[in-house]
């Protein structure tokens, strides 16, 4: 919400938000109770000087407490809402006026009370009861003075009576805010309960999800989300005609780097393979496990062309890879198979393509990328032609 370029709620912190529209209830309730001042004010019991200082004063404390909230000073305080300010405040503005408001002093109680259950969200009993105390003890304060400078006004039993029900209604207020205060508390910390559950149960699932889906050595995908993968871009083939790449990866004698330095060293070359290899991809590509030292590229909306530019980028960076914690002198090589889908044909005639360039390009002298020729599209079945 914007006035003349001014945002009246803050965007960056949600809990401030929060407290500002509880000052603008509370304040809302400060109008009603300025409407009953006017009132009073046109049937002839309260001096226009009494309004005036009640308007002045209550006008000023709600700006500087907006002021405080949407400059973020209230939260120097333990309680940033500033329940207590907000209802210490108006109680004694209500006082004030209760002094010249002579027989219509007794209904100053009702709104006392209103403005009192504020707080009821807030506080405890103990600091319930602690409040009402105090404003019971201004209350008197507000009689003696009454019996001292306007004797005549006042009606000591009436007065007393009106004390003791006032004294009475707080401490019934002050019970019910403790039960009140429990169950918002219970709630409260329930939800945070549930919140941390929900954030280990959402965890839990994106492991197990992970787990379904990605390879547990390398954490790149594993064969069966590959292989479910390459059946939708087969079946997109079909529909619209779009082209895809296969790709399979080889590491170059990787059981003589078994055999020369350990299985250990060994998983962490197929690691750093599968982790440089995935990072040379684009997002719409997939990357993954296909078995052993085998890694399988599918490469989306990308023809055959594109597919050997994409290998030889990705044989290059595996080449220029060091592994100085294992061997100074150990350099990782490649062999990379390419085979373009052919519409019409199936994912499994695809992936021999790619096996059998991935053959040539070891027998070709290894490090190395070989494209499958390009086959003619198959021709429509007669049930197609239809």
């Amino acid at each position: 919400m914007r006035i003349a370029g001014f945002d009246i709620y803050p965007h960056d912190d949600p809990a401030q938000a929060v407290r500002l529209r509880r000052f603008f209830i509370g304040s809302g309730a400060h109008l009603m109770n300025l409407a009953f001042v006017l009132l009073c004010w046109w049937l002839g019991f309260l001096s226009t000087q009494s309004v005036t200082v009640y308007l002045a004063v209550a006008l000023a404390f709600n700006v500087i407490i907006f002021c405080m909230i949407r400059a973020g000073v209230n939260k120097r305080f333990r309680d940033p809402s500033l329940t207590f300010l907000q209802i210490v405040v108006p109680a004694m503005l209500g006082l004030y006026v209760m002094y010249f408001a002579g027989l219509a002093r007794g209904a100053f109680l009702l709104l006392g009370l209103a403005m009192f259950s504020f707080g009821m969200f807030r506080f405890r009993t103990r600091g319930f009861a602690l409040l009402g105390a105090l404003i019971l003890a201004v209350y008197a304060v507000l009689v003696a003075l009454l019996l001292y400078f306007r004797a005549d006004e006042v009606n000591l039993k009436l007065e007393l009576l009106l004390w003791v029900a006032f004294a009475m209604t707080l401490g019934q207020f002050s019970f019910l805010a403790g039960i009140v205060g429990s169950l918002r508390r219970n709630v409260s910390e329930k939800n945070q309960t549930l919140a941390r559950q929900n954030e280990e149960l959402e965890a839990a699932l994106q492991r197990i999800s992970d787990m379904a889906i990605r390879d547990e050595l390398t954490g790149v995908y594993n064969r069966r989300y590959l292989m479910e993968r390459i059946t939708e871009e087969t079946h997109r083939c079909l529909r619209n005609g779009s082209a895809f790449c296969i790709c399979i990866v080889d590491i170059d004698l990787f059981k003589s780097i078994n055999d020369t330095y350990g299985h250990l060293p060994g998983d962490e070359v197929i690691r750093r393979v599968a982790h440089t290899a995935s990072k040379a991809l684009r997002q719409l590509d997939f990357f993954g496990r296909y078995g052993g030292e085998e890694f399988l590229m599918v490469l989306t909306d990308t023809p055959l062309e594109g597919a050997m530019v994409t290998a030889e980028r990705v044989r290059d960076r595996i080449e220029k890879l060091l592994f100085p914690e294992i061997g100074q002198g150990l350099r990782v090589t490649i062999s990379i198979g390419v085979a373009e889908h052919v519409r019409r044909s199936d994912s499994a005639t695809t992936l021999k393509r790619a096996d059998e360039a991935l053959y040539q390009a070891k027998q070709g002298g290894r490090n190395r990328s070989v494209a499958a020729p390009l086959l003619p599209p198959l021709p429509s079945s007669l049930h197609e032609a239809h």
